[in-house]
């Protein structure tokens, strides 16, 4: 697999979980008279339990959470260079050069 095809994928996958935990948070913001207490013992919102709400929003943080690390891993090079350029009195060129003579 290329770097682009796995990065898309690495994107897909952050951007799925975003969406998971973003549609979550906001079933957690709804007015008290969408929710259905009634329904069980939980109560439900949209039609989904609660408890479900509350494991989704936790389980897509998660995944988004180590996407964005493997996002940065896979990109920790890219970030140093830029950071480099964008600022350069923190000579992070230099040190990298000496990292390589040694």
């Amino acid at each position: 697999m290329n770097k682009a095809t796995r990065n898309y994928y690495v994107d897909v996958v952050i951007g799925a979980a975003f969406l998971v935990t973003a549609i979550s948070a906001l079933a957690f913001l709804v007015p008290l008279s969408w929710i259905d207490f009634s329904a069980s013992t939980t109560p439900t919102v949209l039609g989904v339990n609660y408890g479900v709400w509350q494991l989704l929003h936790k389980w897509g943080g998660i995944a988004m959470l180590v996407g964005v690390v493997l996002h940065l891993v896979l990109h920790w090079t890219w970030i140093i260079t830029m950071t480099g350029k964008s600022l350069p009195w923190l000579n992070f060129t230099k040190r990298k050069q000496e990292e390589v003579e040694k």
